[in-house]
Order: structure tokens, then sequence, then C-alpha cells
């Protein structure tokens, strides 16, 4: 995992990039990992994953007091067919990635997931910056995608450097 700080507009944007190992066959991992409908259920901090059309998903997670990350992904048309990139078109975090697949060996395939984003909100992209609950979140739901694809009853789930989640309480 990295995580780099650039400027743009006196703003930080953060790159991440994770890699994941799945013990499956590229065109299985590419297969399964496409079809979001599958797992989405899985997601920890995820509320809101709906794929809109063929190429768009409407997705949103919870960050801590009260962070509400909303975006819709489009994805981008690469040369490589073992490549996936995605920007968003819209929402309060602006992102763009690529996900590259890479069979290791035969039923091993590595995942490389490489996110460039900018919450526009200063208040939670400073909070972001000292914190690192988008990353805290990304590493959380790749660790539950993998158990989920890899059959382990229950993924492991890291606090985000002890900020509480705080939920809507209705009375």
């Amino acid at each position: 995992m990295s995580v780099a700080k650039t400027s743009g507009n006196n703003l930080l944007a953060m790159v991440l990039q994770k890699t994941l190992h799945m013990n499956q066959s590229l065109a299985e991992c590419k297969s399964r990992l496409a079809s979001i409908q599958s797992y989405r259920r899985q997601f920890l901090m995820v509320t809101k994953a709906t794929v809109t059309s063929s190429k768009t998903v409407d997705f949103s997670f919870r960050g801590p007091l009260g962070f509400e990350a909303h975006t819709v992904l489009l994805a981008i048309d690469s040369d490589s067919p073992d490549q996936c990139a995605f920007e968003s078109v819209g929402g309060n975090i602006d992102l763009m990635g690529l996900v590259d697949f890479s069979e290791i060996r035969p039923h091993c395939t590595e995942v490389s997931l490489a996110v460039h984003y900018d919450i526009k909100n200063k208040f939670f992209a400073w909070l972001d910056r000292r914190l690192h609950f988008v990353d805290a979140f990304l590493t959380s739901e790749l660790r539950s995608i993998r158990a989920h694809f890899e059959g382990i009853a229950a993924p492991h789930v890291e606090p985000l450097h002890s900020v509480p989640m705080l939920e809507a309480v209705t009375a």
C-alpha cells in the first residue's frame, strides 16, 4: 500500500495502491469481480453499489463523523484486456483508477488497484489526510471481497484509528 499526496488547485489529492492475490485463474477472477451484484452484500461500509448500466456504478460509502461519500463510477475503455480503468462523474468525491489483472501462476491472479481521489469537502479531505479513512475503507473492503471469494467465514475489519462511525439514530 502506498499513499502519495499531490497538489492541484490548492487541494491535496490522494493516491492509493493496493495489491490483492486471488486463488483463481485470470479469466475466473475477472469474471467474478466484474459481477458486483454477486458480492456487494459482502461490503462492510458500502451503503450503495448499484449497477446503473453496463458501464456505470452508483456508489456510496460511510466514513467517520457522518461522512457519506457518493459518486457514479464510469468504466473507461482500455487498450489491454487485463486492465479496467474508471473515473467518477459527479458526487462529493472525485475518483479515477486502474485495476490490473496478472496471472502469476495457474489459479493465482494478482489484482492491482491504483486509485486517485479528491474529497470535495475541505473538512473531510483534511480529516482523511490525518486519519486515512479512505485507505482504511479500501483495505477493509478488499479483504472482505477476498474473504468472500476464498470462502473465509468472517473478514478481518480494522478500526478507523479510533474514530467512531456516527450513524443517524431515530427516536
